[in-house]
């Protein structure tokens, strides 16, 4: 047996050497080297005071984030990815052309050692400023719906203005500081504390990463009113050229919604607009008007279109001559027991002036003609009548008329 088990030596333990050579070149095979591209890795700032001690801020215009190809075997590479590595960028090595060098390297120490990495693109590229600051108003903005019959008044800021600094291109560039505050279905005052976020002139927001405010919240009121439906009421003053007349005024909206604190709200009932002044007009008068200058502080408008749209109608007035008779005169405040006889002077024609529609239709029995009977005296009584032109017209001139007043009998 001992000698069956050392017959042959030298052969087997070739085929042992063999097998390990075989196992190993297997093992080789599997386990080749590879390379892999990792993207995005952020880059982590050093000694940004090297800027900040020449009194100028800077601004990334490339190079945020960094690629690299790794390579190296397959069972160390294949489970890396931009979470194994560290990218930095010296801001204390700034070449004078504003490049700063990328350097990455893995985290893992063994790892550091077992594979080689190449940089995609090893600059970061900044831009040099001077550094400003500005003060910028804030403004209130609501979203959603409050509840059914109620309206979000406009929000108050503390405070409503903060200055901002940074670079000088960033901050010329803000055009305000819009805080957001969600309403939905709230009917009482909704107070909050909200992050400034910059808005510049073309409405787009403005990354904060270069800039420094001197508060981090800004404590915001919203008032949320109940709405009343109220009446608008135009008075339309002065009169236009000579020869023309006003034959309509028209708006819209007849009424509106309006919101405010009860106490304000409750003193309201109506909306009277009292400045369109038409003197002097041959044409019509047509105007959009923002009903909220005629609206005490505090009461908005619950409506999108807070606007009222007037046409005041005017047209180039006509003449005409309406002939009366003693039927169309009434005698006011007669004396009881006197009998009253009523005949023309000279004429019995009244001129009236006006809009062709309602002119042309005027006639006798139209005209609201009356005699005071406590300003007359027995015998003949020559007066003029008063007549109450309605709108629409006016008279231009009237007849004498004889009264002739006796005691019955």
């Amino acid at each position: 047996m001992k000698e069956k088990l050392f017959s042959n030596l030298g052969l087997k333990l070739l085929a042992v050497i063999l097998g390990f050579i075989v196992w190993v070149a297997v093992l080789n095979i599997d386990d080749s080297a590879v390379t892999k591209q990792i993207k995005d890795i952020p880059i982590e700032l050093l000694n940004e005071e090297a800027i900040a001690d020449q009194n100028q801020l800077f601004t990334i215009t490339s190079g945020e984030t960094v690629d690299i190809i790794i390579k190296g075997r397959k069972s160390v590479v294949s489970a890396m990815d931009k979470d194994d590595f560290i990218a930095t960028a010296d801001l204390s090595e700034i070449s004078i052309t504003n490049a700063v060098p990328i350097k990455v390297v893995a985290k893992d120490e063994h790892k550091k050692n077992s594979i080689s990495i190449t940089v995609v693109d090893d600059v970061m590229r900044v831009e040099l400023e001077k550094e400003t600051s500005a003060s910028v108003p804030v403004m209130v903005e609501t979203t959603g719906d409050v509840a059914e019959g109620y309206i979000a008044g406009n929000g108050i800021a503390t405070p409503n203005l903060i200055t901002v600094k940074g670079p000088e291109s960033v901050v010329s560039s803000i055009d305000m500081v819009k805080l957001i505050v969600d309403v939905t279905g709230r009917n009482e005052n909704v107070s909050t504390n909200c992050e400034p976020v910059f808005i510049n002139k073309s409405g787009e927001e403005v990354s904060q990463k270069t800039l420094v405010c001197d508060t981090e919240s800004i404590e915001v009121t919203v008032p949320i009113y109940k709405i009343k439906k109220v009446a608008v009421n135009i008075d339309v003053k002065g009169k236009p050229s000579e020869g023309y007349v006003v034959t309509s005024t028209e708006y819209v909206p007849e009424m509106i919604s309006i919101g405010g604190e009860s106490l304000k709200l409750s003193s309201i009932n109506s909306i009277d607009i009292d400045d369109i002044d038409i003197t002097g007009y041959e044409t019509n008068y047509e105007a959009t008007i923002d009903v909220m200058k005629y609206l005490p502080e505090g009461i908005v408008v619950a409506e999108d279109n807070r606007n009222i749209n007037v046409k005041v109608t005017i047209e180039k007035s006509i003449e005409k001559d309406i002939d009366i008779s003693a039927e169309n005169i009434t005698i006011k405040n007669k004396t009881d027991n006197y009998y009253y006889e009523i005949s023309f002077d000279n004429g019995h024609a009244v001129k009236v002036s006006g809009s062709s529609n309602v002119v042309s239709e005027l006639t006798a029995g139209d005209l609201n003609i009356w005699v005071d009977g406590k300003e007359l005296s027995l015998g003949a009584n020559n007066v003029s009548p008063i007549i109450e032109a309605d709108d629409g017209y006016t008279v231009v001139s009237s007849c004498n008329i004889v009264i002739t007043v006796s005691a019955m009998p």
